[in-house]
């Protein structure tokens, strides 16, 4: 399995670009429109990898921090959201606002992803409210209320 990529950026077409290692190979990896934005002129890429393995092809999913890498692996193990409908949940929003829409449990927003109805937006947030909750406060990345909120209970003993 490919983990992390590093090489020359080739061609790009639609949200996929092609990465050429020094050794000679050429990766064809599947980006979010927001990482095409950026890495769109550089000459060199350095991107954090998910490969996922069907019966019929091997295909890789590119990402520039590896917090969004784990963001996409936790999305895709949700019943009913496969790789492209994570990808383009990440090509609609950042990984932190995508992960502040779940945490809040915000149907409505997530289910403007296309491809992403209220059904499946709301088995997101059940599956992965509370572990994205307890990540970011144990990260120390929730802000307002509801981390102080969270941080001040598992003090006082009750569980995450």
């Amino acid at each position: 399995m490919i983990g992390f990529i590093e090489g020359a950026l080739g061609a790009i077409r639609g949200n996929r670009a092609i990465v050429h290692t020094p050794g000679g190979v050429g990766y064809e990896l599947a980006l979010p429109l927001s990482v095409l934005a950026e890495i769109s002129g550089r000459k060199t890429v350095a991107l954090h990898v998910v490969t996922v393995v069907k019966d019929d092809a091997i295909d890789l999913y590119g990402f520039d921090t590896a917090e969004a890498k784990a963001l996409f692996e936790r999305l895709i193990g949700v019943s009913g959201i496969g790789p492209k409908a994570a990808l383009a949940m990440l090509s609609t929003f950042s990984p932190e606002r995508l992960e502040g829409a779940i945490v809040a449990q915000d149907v409505a927003l997530i289910s403007t992803v296309p491809g992403i109805g209220k059904k499946t937006a709301t088995r997101l947030c059940v599956e992965l409210s509370d572990r994205l909750a307890r990540h970011a406060v144990q990260q120390g990345t929730v802000s307002g209320g509801r981390g102080d909120l969270i941080s001040a209970l598992t003090n006082l003993g009750f569980p995450e």
